[in-house]
């Protein structure tokens, strides 16, 4: 494991943090390997299904666009300024099997290319069992901060 301290480089907080810890990452940032744990007692679980929790797509999603910006920057020095990061577009997401709590998911996320500022990023999602349980791409933007160069 490389860090277990997403906060240190990612610009979200909780009950908007959805990842737990980068197992890996390449040398340029462009793949690796990000942990999310998945406990019952998430609080989104009461309304999404009552009885029968399932942990949403959309934050599937939302936890693969924070997997690859955390691979991308690695882990930053203390002090650093955070980037603003927007979630431009999602290309092609499939839920292939229900995620359903207590379960640890593994994003494994690989640069694609890069257009017109914007970044492409493929996402393969797993559960403990190494089942696939969703895959995609979608296109992330660096935004810099006002008084910064873009």
């Amino acid at each position: 494991m490389i860090s277990n301290q997403p906060k240190k480089t990612l610009p979200h907080r909780e009950p908007f943090l959805w990842v737990s810890r980068l197992i890996e990452r390449s040398a340029d940032g462009y793949s690796g390997t990000v942990e999310l744990d998945v406990p019952e007692s998430l609080e989104l679980f009461k309304g999404h299904f009552p009885g029968r929790p399932v942990f949403p797509g959309v934050i599937q999603m939302e936890a693969g666009a924070q997997a690859c910006l955390w691979i991308h920057l690695g882990e930053l020095p203390e002090g650093a300024q955070l980037p603003e990061v927007l979630f431009v577009a999602v290309d092609n997401f499939k839920f292939r099997k229900p995620v359903v709590p207590p379960e640890k998911l593994i994003l494994k996320a690989q640069w694609q290319k890069a257009r017109a500022g914007l970044q492409l990023w493929g996402i393969q999602i797993f559960d403990s069992k190494n089942e696939k349980v969703s895959d995609g791409a979608f296109w992330l933007k660096m935004v810099a901060k006002v008084g910064e160069p873009s």
